[in-house]
């Protein structure tokens, strides 16, 4: 059912934990925990993007207690989903695809608790699991049609745009994909030839991976560079400011996360999981919990998007502005198919 709307255990921390406003002397805040997947809750990114849904939680009164765990092998995981259902947490949260199998195999233990895994995909989730996925292409077609715009604006003798990935994997993949196609778009429709340029680093936390592999598509001629992978997109984007080129980033609006590149950031493709995140937590704690469906983020239900153009806001053309609108249109339509998933 889909609804739409250290060297193992780097770090553990009490993030927050009270008795919040409004919590009957007779109800105990629920005790929730939340583990990272091979990166720290402060990446400007992914990670930290979930970390926010709870917070804000928190800062409204929630009456939940939380824990969050970071963890830095995949090895480690069951155990680490394991010790926090021993210890009575209601519900575990699980971010990232590699926590899926953990969270599979633990669920089946521990049929009375309640676990939500971040991007992923079961064929058919277990009963007392949340699969959270995100339809990420339908904001990055749109991200690589101005990526695209832009080079062509600024670089007319020789556009060209760039993707540095973190992991060669679906999760990074359906970004890629949709970015790859909305350069293709506007090469089409305009008549252009903007060249596309990209890798994977093979990691999510290589800042300096990111930022050379970057630095090998800008002196390619690059003009615009597409940071998708955590610290390892944020060491892209570090790139081309220092190239005194453009970027658009990922997951949150980066205009707000990475301050030393603020002047250079387009857009951001938003991938909501604070939103989802939060979701989660508030129907566990109103007993609505959706155990063995998916929730789907989507343009339509306001879970993926992009981010404002903040200071180009007045340098992006209407026109262009129009087309990237008309193009969101067409996509929640279903005029306009963004490629993802790609044909085998």
């Amino acid at each position: 059912m889909i609804r739409r709307f250290a060297p193992i255990c780097a770090v553990l921390f009490l993030a927050a934990g009270s008795a919040a406003r409004g919590t009957p002397p007779d109800r105990p805040p629920m005790r929730i925990a939340m583990l990272s997947d091979g990166g720290t809750f402060y990446d400007q990114g992914f990670n930290q993007n979930c970390r926010e849904g709870i917070e804000a939680l928190m800062a409204a009164g929630a009456p939940i207690f939380v824990q969050f765990g970071e963890t830095l092998a995949p090895d480690n995981f069951e155990r680490k989903l394991a010790s926090y259902a021993e210890r009575d947490y209601r519900l575990i949260i699980g971010i990232g695809y590699r926590m899926a199998s953990a969270i599979e195999t633990v669920a089946a233990e521990y049929p009375r608790t309640l676990f939500a895994c971040v991007d992923a995909h079961y064929e058919d989730p277990p009963h007392n699991v949340w699969a959270l996925t995100f339809q990420v292409d339908e904001c990055a077609y749109p991200a690589g049609y101005l990526a695209a715009a832009w080079a062509d604006l600024k670089d007319p003798k020789g556009p060209a745009v760039a993707w540095v990935g973190g992991m060669d994997v679906n999760s990074v993949n359906q970004f890629i994909v949709g970015f790859r196609n909305g350069v293709s778009r506007y090469n089409e429709v305009k008549g252009k030839s903007v060249r596309v340029l990209g890798g994977h680093v093979g990691s999510f936390d290589d800042f300096e991976g990111g930022r050379k592999l970057a630095e090998e598509f800008l002196d390619d001629g690059a003009d615009v560079v597409f940071g998708a992978g955590s610290l390892t997109g944020n060491g892209a984007i570090a790139a081309a400011k220092e190239y005194g080129k453009w970027a658009i980033g990922v997951d949150t609006d980066q205009y707000y996360t990475l301050l030393n590149e603020q002047d250079i950031i387009l857009t951001s493709c938003l991938k909501r999981m604070d939103r989802a995140v939060a979701q989660v937590v508030s129907a566990a704690l109103e007993n609505q919990f959706w155990g063995g469906t998916r929730y789907v983020g989507t343009l339509a239900n306001h879970g993926v998007g992009l981010a404002p153009y903040h200071d180009f806001d007045e340098q992006i053309p209407d026109r262009l502005k129009k087309e990237i609108m008309d193009i969101q249109r067409r996509i929640l339509e279903g005029t306009l198919a963004t490629g993802w998933p790609e044909e085998k």
